[in-house]
């Protein structure tokens, strides 16, 4: 095979992903891991063998990272190899995962009090759309992608939304307080239709059809949490939909099942994670046992 011929089957390849209905950021992966795959091989012309297969995955881990990376992160270069190869009628040529400890403990975990110091400076500094911004991520736990499904004409129809993200169906729950909140919010600022959060750009604010960029809201939502005081390694992509599930499973009667439901879940294991602790609330109770 020659590298012409593998570039080409590496663009066949995220091709046919992308017909069996991949999200676009799935088949960007793929493309983006396997061009590393195309940059590991440097010679014109090479044969496909168990020995380059091994070859790779040391290179994964000496060369690209340099022995930083975490196992998850070098098991997604692996995973999508192995496809890869599988689509090449190559299995055999299927490299091993890196086995990493299985997390006992809930890293970088935004707190109930820091939430509420976000809330609250967000006000301070008159943030309006980053406080409702907050306040829709802690009590819906919907991802940011997910907040383009809060359209005027949505939240008029009633506190149940109907969405379909990552290949599934489920509907976001809106509590009164929050409903509510969000129609004050559309009143106040005379939005009548299309996106609630709208396009920071002067050219595109009143755009109905211009949501705000992914981009903007996390430099916004780290600008606050510095000014809140407020560790900035919490504030990331699933800080508050981990603060959600944490606090959901406190109360009476709430099971793994309903909030794997709430938090669009395939499997209940993957909602497992949010039934262990931090450390830091692993340390309290040890500083409990008196000896």
């Amino acid at each position: 095979m020659t590298k012409e011929e593998l570039k080409k089957k590496i663009d066949e390849f995220c091709e046919s992903e992308r017909l069996n209905e991949k999200v676009k950021k799935t088949v960007v992966d793929y493309k983006n891991c396997l061009n590393k795959f195309y940059e590991f091989i440097t010679d014109d012309s090479f044969s496909l063998s168990r020995s380059m297969a091994v070859d790779y995955k040391n290179y994964l881990t000496d060369k690209l990272f340099k022995g930083q990376a975490k196992a998850s992160s070098l098991n997604k270069y692996i995973i999508i190899f192995n496809k890869f190869m599988k689509y090449l009628n190559h299995e055999e040529l299927k490299i091993s995962q890196f086995r990493s400890q299985q997390k006992s403990s809930l890293e970088n975990q935004m707190s109930i009090q820091e939430h509420k110091r976000m809330l609250r400076k967000a006000k301070e500094l008159g943030k309006e759309e980053m406080y409702m911004i907050i306040k829709t991520f802690a009590q819906t736990a919907i991802r940011i992608s997910e907040l383009k499904y809060l359209t005027v004409e949505n939240i008029q129809k009633g506190p149940y939304i109907d969405i379909y993200s990552k290949g599934k169906e489920r509907k976001i729950i809106l509590i009164g307080d929050l409903h509510r909140a969000l129609k004050k919010y559309c009143k106040n600022n005379n939005i009548k239709e299309g996106y609630i959060f709208r396009s920071p750009d002067s050219n595109r604010k009143n755009d109905p059809n211009q949501m705000i960029n992914s981009s903007t809201i996390w430099r916004n939502l780290k600008k606050i949490g510095g000014v809140a005081r407020v560790n900035l390694d919490h504030i990331h992509p699933h800080g508050w939909r981990h603060l959600f599930a944490i606090e959901y499973l406190k109360l009476p009667g709430a099971t793994e099942a309903e909030l794997s439901d709430i938090l669009g879940h395939s499997k209940v294991e993957t909602t497992r994670i949010y039934t262990r602790t931090t450390l830091m609330e692993k340390k309290k109770r040890m500083e409990m046992i008196k000896f």
